[in-house]
């Protein structure tokens, strides 16, 4: 029986491979040289010009293709990859060329249409770089052709077409792939036709984010890194040429905000990429290592656990987890005492205990739920607890610090300006997230009254024309706002008075708080200058800190856009 059990097995295999192989032979017309791995990925050896068409899809009036392309033993003086449209199979009448120089490091982007004659409609010039494997992803809106090339060695290439003649356009029904002169991968294939409209929240995130990667990024998007920075400027003669560590973390938000947002795989794979070079550079006890020069203060531990618990959900590492855990267990031992009746110091100096503690509080819980160790959720329990009886103000909103002698400023509650106030618009958004967070894990309707007390407050103290006002700190104002998107203007009973001012700030940040693709902190404008009082004091927006800040505001808005359209399969606009 076992024998002849084996050899149906066989057959059954042979038969199954056979109908796989027949099943992308069917999908692809393949020219000389290719091999089809699998519908969406595909090689070829090119001696010479060689194409493989698409049998299956036909692309609609508008449509994205996007693809890895690797190019390797060249055998000429360049070589090309190549994605082809066409009214008919084999008949190209738009090409979109990426070149390689063999004997220099050179890329060349490029589109040529044949509309009666062929001719060139965008070319890059010769790019320098090391780059030899490309994200690639090229868009056809309707009326103009969007090239977008991320290269594994930095190379970072965003450009459109003039208009392209419409009877070109709405005849375009075919693709396909060419090479010519190399062995070149076309790996993750992806064909989107029609296009999904996307609103305007998720078209501002993207931009900005391309601002924030071409700033702040060094290398490819597989084995890259953020750049490391001290006082948010690149290092330069300093001791740790690893830069800070929480700096990098508010990015690090950014980039899980709009991976929340969109599920765009790039981002994913940067995600990686940034862990897998942290992973590098230091080893878990520094990893751990509460109140040392990575993690100073009870805030940098926060943000820097956060950021582990971000790569362990958005890429399952259980290192990420161990390290976060191991971080937040030793800054509860080192800052957590009943002095002032319980909570964490903000540092070893034991002056103030304040709403800052409400990043360890959420990585806390985070970790319980990974884990169900229940200290931590203890832990953040009573941190939480204490925040509430003691930070708690009479209009809802929350003292930013206090020491022994009570809350700080307790003398002048409505001093609320930018570059120094009372209060702090991070820690009250992340009391929010807390409450919600309660909430959804015990049902309590107490949390959710909370939850719209802490709301309400901020909409009452903290906004000005509509838009939240940049408190206080002009670092870390935004690093809850894709948390707030999230958990908390989606609670039971939230309507668009609730969640509105979170998109009018990201639009407001879009539209006058630029410079040069840094986004500042003063969020209704200016970005720099005189006229900015946090940029007078030193937050400036080259600083990767005060732009990704300022920046997760519209990564927010992007996720609050999927949030609402999936739930009530409304769009905002």
């Amino acid at each position: 029986m076992r024998g002849i059990f084996s050899a149906s097995a066989a057959v059954v295999s042979i038969l199954l491979m056979l109908a796989i192989t027949s099943a992308l032979a069917s999908t692809w017309s393949a020219g000389e040289g290719w091999k089809v791995i699998n519908s969406e990925s595909l090689s070829v050896h090119a001696r010479a010009q060689t194409a493989a068409w698409n049998k299956t899809t036909r692309l609609q009036k508008t449509w994205s293709v996007s693809a890895d392309v690797h190019i390797q033993n060249l055998f000429k003086g360049a070589a090309s990859a190549r994605f082809v449209f066409g009214r008919t199979i084999g008949k190209a009448s738009l090409i979109i060329t990426l070149q390689r120089l063999k004997s220099q490091n050179l890329t060349a982007i490029s589109v040529d249409i044949l509309n009666g004659t062929w001719r060139n409609i965008l070319a890059s010039g010769w790019l320098p770089g090391e780059d030899t494997t490309y994200s690639i992803k090229t868009s056809f809106s309707g009326d103009s052709i969007t090239v977008h090339v991320y290269g594994n060695r930095g190379l970072t290439y965003l450009e459109k077409t003039p208009e392209i003649p419409l009877n070109l356009g709405d005849s375009l029904s075919v693709y396909g792939l060419a090479a010519i002169d190399a062995d070149v991968d076309f790996l993750h294939l992806k064909l989107q036709s029609p296009i999904h409209e996307s609103n305007r929240y998720i078209s501002q995130a993207n931009s900005a984010m391309r601002e924030l990667i071409g700033h702040y990024w060094q290398g490819g998007p597989d084995d890259g890194d953020i750049q490391p920075t001290y006082n948010g400027y690149p290092i330069a003669g300093q001791p740790d040429d690893r830069g800070g560590m929480w700096e990098r973390s508010i990015l690090v938000f950014d980039i899980d905000t709009l991976y929340r947002a969109t599920g765009d795989s790039l981002l994913r794979r940067r995600l990686a990429a940034e862990w897998n070079w942290t992973k590098r550079q230091y080893t878990s006890r520094e990893l751990q290592a509460a109140g040392s020069g990575v993690h100073p203060a009870c805030d940098d531990t926060g943000w820097d656990a956060l950021q582990y618990l971000t790569f362990y959900h958005d890429l399952g590492d259980p290192y990420a987890l161990k390290m976060a855990a191991g971080l937040v267990n030793n800054g509860f031992n080192r800052w957590l005492t009943n002095d002032l009746g319980g909570g964490l110091w903000y540092s070893d100096a034991r002056q103030v205990k304040s709403l800052y503690q409400t990043a360890i509080v959420l990585s806390a819980l985070r970790i319980w739920k990974a884990t169900r160790n229940k200290t931590f959720y203890d832990r953040a329990k009573s941190c939480y607890s204490w925040m509430e009886s003691h930070l708690l103000r009479k209009d809802g909103l929350y003292w930013c610090d206090r020491n022994i002698d009570g809350p700080i400023g307790k003398n002048r509650p409505n001093d609320i300006r930018h570059a120094g106030s009372v209060t702090f618009l991070g820690g009250d958004m992340a009391m929010a997230v807390l409450h919600a967070w309660f909430f959804r894990a015990t049902g309590n309707p107490k949390y959710l009254y909370r939850a719209k007390r802490t709301v309400d407050a901020i909409n009452a103290k903290l906004v000005r024309d509509g838009s939240y006002f940049d408190d206080r700190d002009a670092w870390t104002n935004g690093s809850f706002a894709g948390e707030w998107a999230k958990y908390v203007c989606t609670l039971p009973g939230f309507h668009s008075k609730q969640y509105m001012p979170l998109l009018h700030t990201a639009d407001s940040i879009y539209k006058y708080d630029q410079t040069d693709g840094y986004f500042g902190a003063c969020w209704h404008g200016p970005a720099d200058g005189s006229g900015s009082p946090w940029s007078v004091i030193g937050s400036r927006p080259q600083q990767i800190m005060t732009s990704s800040s300022s920046a997760n505001f519209i990564m927010a808005a992007a996720l609050l856009s999927k949030l609402i359209h999936d739930q009530t399969g409304e769009s905002i606009h």
